[in-house]
């Protein structure tokens, strides 16, 4: 791509976001101000969620897999000594149910966010404790907006979708994956990821740790930061330059990539609207 055609494609990805955003916020705020002068909606803001509750369920099996799908709200996902999924203001919507091994959390109901404009004060706090000796072939987490905090956890596949909110994860552990970036903040610590992929959203991503295999990047519109632990040497960079600078412990890649081609590890990398920065220690 030259460019012309990367200032033409990032252009318009930025102009298409703000233009998206002004005409959300617009109908959003049109709406919740007819609302409430029609005495729709009051103007206090204690208000609570209607159908909501603690929760609790403990199980007890095998658990090769986990899926949850998570609308709105604080999601945990960690190991401990118990194998239990929790949480409050639980909405009545959410099911947890075990079969074959397979953990499968779910909000069938539809993402309301009115509350959260019009001061909600309870967002709903689910936390996940897997077993510390479970060996997961796949996990997969889907957040629509919220925080989502995952911790000591290893998957042979790993599967993340962002809607709009913050991930922060440390010590996670895959050998495939991908992360599709929403709106918000990806954080990562002390992670091990082998052959992922990170297709990026609106926000910062921040990926500290080890990675190996094949690491392909498409950013988005944002900073995008890679602090990783080994060798520069080990590894092959390519990047497509978009709106940003693209650099290796502070200087500029090279049109024709980094290192050997031969070295046992790649890093793929197509800029968007925003730097990037990489560093090898």
């Amino acid at each position: 791509m030259n460019t012309n055609q990367n200032w033409i494609k990032y252009l318009a990805i930025a102009f298409g976001l703000v233009l998206a955003l002004g005409i959300i916020s617009s109908i959003v705020n049109g709406g919740v101000a007819i609302m409430k002068g029609f005495g729709l909606i009051e103007n206090s803001t204690q208000i609570k969620e209607q159908g909501t509750d603690n929760f609790q369920q403990d199980f007890t099996g095998e658990l090769d897999s986990v899926f949850v799908n998570f609308n709105a709200g604080n999601i945990t996902l960690q190991t401990g000594n118990v194998f239990r999924v929790e949480g409050s203001d639980i909405p009545k919507s959410l099911s947890a149910t075990l079969d074959n091994g397979k953990l499968v959390i779910e909000d069938k109901g539809s993402i309301n966010i009115m509350p959260n404009l019009i001061g909600k004060d309870h967002m709903p706090d689910l936390v996940v404790t897997i077993p510390r000796d479970a060996i997961l072939k796949k996990m997969e987490l889907e957040i629509g907006a919220g925080r989502a905090k995952m911790s000591h956890l290893s998957a042979d596949e790993l599967t993340i979708k962002q809607g709009a909110g913050e991930i922060v994860a440390d010590q996670l552990q895959a050998n495939s994956g991908k992360l599709s970036g929403g709106a918000g903040a990806v954080h990562f610590t002390d992670v091990l990821l082998n052959d992922f992929e990170i297709n990026g959203g609106v926000g910062l991503i921040n990926i500290q740790g080890i990675v190996t295999g094949n690491l392909e990047i498409d950013c988005g519109v944002g900073q995008t930061s890679l602090d990783i632990n080994a060798n520069v040497d080990d590894y092959f960079i390519t990047a497509d330059q978009g709106l940003g600078p693209i650099t290796i412990n502070g200087q500029k890649i090279s049109e024709t990539g980094t290192g050997s081609k031969s070295a046992p590890h790649r890093i793929d990398i197509d800029g968007g609207i925003g730097p990037v920065f990489m560093i090898f220690k």
